[in-house]
């Protein structure tokens, strides 16, 4: 909370644009330029931006379930339990021995339950008030969660592989293609291991290791097909999806990921995705061939 309560003190002082440039510079040891071409540069461009006030529904995990459904069916989407004001005890009695608690008003907050019995209700119902409190805008001034009204959301915990990794697809996508995929494993370390759209791995670094390599998924088909459909209409979105024995599930939309503060090595795929991004060039398998391993 105290760091929190700063960063709001600051959105009254420093404008979005000048954050967004502080940011990038911190990271990246260099002003983005203006306007922006590369990719890391584009979306630091959108950090702050008004503009991004219209990608409200899409960042609301609440409202965005209607739009996954219209565009994709309803069994790609989490199995819903509750969505409240608050974690109360009639929810906790009535919630599953396991689930997910979540707002719907930012990213990368979650809390997995594996056994109810085993937590401490009241350490939850802080924790879920504390998310409720804090508006994520004012976090890293992104303004498409500003004014989304904040909830909880508490889901079915997903089942993994028996291996129990934890894997995210993250499919960036360009004017509604697939440009690359980046996978997320937690275990043993994190590392990002990242492919062309027909899995290829690529020589390319995203800020964590990429030095392992995974078998192309039985459904990567199915898994192209919902990722495009729903990318369908923007210059640029990242589309989460897991893969689990029960099927794929959606995880969320990304507009901003990371605020554009994640590099690559080699620093020139930051040029080439700039260039996805402006419609320059298509991400096609000759394209796509100079970063393969």
């Amino acid at each position: 909370m105290p760091n929190y309560t700063l960063r709001k003190l600051a959105s009254l002082v420093v404008p979005d644009r000048l954050f967004a440039n502080l940011v990038y510079r911190r990271h990246h040891g260099r002003w983005p330029r203006t306007p922006p071409l590369r990719f890391t540069e584009r979306l630091a461009a959108r950090m702050g931006s008004p503009d991004m006030e219209r990608y409200q529904v899409y960042c609301d995990k609440i409202a965005v379930r209607d739009v996954v459904a219209q565009r994709i069916g309803e069994k790609y989407l989490v199995p819903n339990y509750e969505t409240s004001d608050r974690l109360t005890r009639d929810i906790w009695d009535r919630l599953p021995a396991s689930f997910v608690m979540k707002p719907n008003h930012g990213s990368g907050w979650h809390r997995i339950v594996r056994d109810k019995a085993a937590e401490d209700f009241d350490a939850l119902v802080a924790l879920g008030d504390g998310w409720l409190a804090e508006n994520f805008y004012h976090v890293r001034r992104e303004r498409q969660y500003r004014y989304i009204p904040p909830r909880l959301i508490f889901q079915k915990a997903l089942s993994w592989s028996g291996e129990k990794r934890l894997v995210d697809f993250k499919f960036h996508c360009f004017h509604g293609k697939i440009g690359f995929i980046h996978v997320v494993i937690r275990e043993p370390y994190k590392q990002r291991l990242l492919y062309d759209a027909e899995w290829n791995r690529l020589a390319v670094r995203y800020t964590d290791p990429n030095d392992w390599d995974i078998p192309e998924p039985e459904n990567l088909e199915e898994m192209r097909s919902v990722v495009e459909r729903l990318a369908s209409g923007f210059e640029y979105v990242r589309t989460d999806l897991f893969s689990v024995p029960d099927g794929i599930f959606f995880g969320e939309l990304t507009f901003t990921p990371n605020v554009g503060t994640n590099g690559f090595d080699p620093p020139e795929f930051d040029d080439f995705l700039g260039r996805l991004w402006s419609g320059e060039i298509l991400a096609t398998s000759e394209t796509m061939a100079q970063w393969r391993v």
